[in-house]
């Protein structure tokens, strides 16, 4: 896949970010179907990705507008500190189906509770 191809990929996903305010929803699967990843790869790529400081682009629009809670959001990414850690170790271990059927279990879940919700 082209390079201009990949830009226009990542600007799809960055408006599906920036609407919904979540990116490995959309970065893992675009990776996996689009580029031909294994889940574990695009797991990784995906983790890659927000490690760059991407993410405060489209944070400026929420900022702006006070739609943050600083004091939870400090402490849930403490907490998402510790625990990706671990997680992260352990899906080295895990076979690429489970990691397919736990992210297609979570994902569907949550969709189904946010459809049910209205």
């Amino acid at each position: 896949m082209g390079i201009v191809l990949q830009l226009v990929v990542g600007a799809v996903i960055g408006i599906l970010v920036g609407i919904t305010g979540t990116g490995g929803a959309f970065v893992i699967p675009a990776l996996m179907y689009l580029f031909r990843m294994d889940q574990l790869r695009a797991q990784g790529t995906a983790l890659m990705i927000s490690s760059v400081p991407i993410w405060i682009i489209a944070f400026i629009p929420y900022a702006r507008t006070h739609q943050f809670d600083l004091k939870l959001g400090v402490l849930i990414a403490l907490g998402i500190c510790v625990g990706s850690y671990f997680g992260a170790n352990w899906a080295q271990h895990l076979p690429l189906p489970v990691l397919r059927r736990v992210l297609g279990s979570v994902l569907l879940l949550i969709g189904a509770r946010f459809l049910l919700q209205g």
